[in-house]
């Protein structure tokens, strides 16, 4: 009788994933992966997934300390599977633009080399999103902030995702004070989603033109 389906951490599969482990090590895996259960494959299709949309695009990884925070973080919400319909999602609001004008995404982020500043609204919170234009490649820097309006949203508790196309470009996380960065970002329309395990907040559409 074949004994129990095995759970293997999410910070092991990361590294086999990324093709980062060392070909013997990778083989051994790889026996490990066939006796997964299925909340491991089910990591393994995201991974992969996440993997196929990234290449082709060069972002700079976030630092290791983030990487980890990260990980530890996605480990923690597979442990408890939070019920779907406990989760918050809000829809932001664009509140400020430090634009020519109004508008309803984030537009000609480029025009005139100038940094831009927008401020985005969702019931519990501010998001305050500033794009920099980088000449040298023609991409974007992107330095945000949280601000809560009610005293119970953990500033340094967000997950923050770049998405093209419903598939995620960049991750990373708020620090105490609520600040995240992207960098060398491609011109593209995007959505950016901020998460914790009872809230979810999309802003969309990002769009970024040179």
């Amino acid at each position: 009788m074949p004994g129990p389906r095995k759970r293997i951490a999410f910070s092991q599969l990361v590294g086999w994933a990324e093709g980062r482990m060392p070909e013997e090590e990778a083989r051994a895996f790889e026996e490990q992966v066939a006796d997964a259960d299925a909340a491991t494959l089910a990591d393994i299709d995201w991974l992969r997934k996440f993997v196929r949309s990234t290449e082709g695009d060069v972002l700079e990884s976030p630092p290791p300390e983030v990487r980890n925070a990260l990980i530890a973080r996605f480990e923690a919400h597979a442990e408890g599977r939070p019920t779907p319909g406990l989760l918050k999602r809000l829809v932001a609001t664009l509140t400020f633009d430090g634009g020519l004008r109004p508008a309803v995404g984030v537009r000609s982020a480029g025009a005139h080399g100038a940094r831009r500043q927008l401020v985005y609204s969702a019931d519990v919170l501010d998001v305050v999103l500033n794009f920099l234009p980088r000449a040298r490649d023609k991409k974007f820097d992107l330095n945000g902030q949280v601000l809560a309006q009610e005293d119970d949203v953990e500033l340094g508790s967000f997950s923050v995702q770049l998405l093209r196309s419903a598939a995620e470009l960049a991750i990373t996380a708020t620090d105490g004070l609520g600040s995240f960065a992207i960098e060398s970002i491609p011109p593209g329309v995007y959505e950016l989603i901020l998460s914790t395990d009872r809230l979810e907040v999309s802003i969309t559409p990002v769009e970024l033109n040179v």
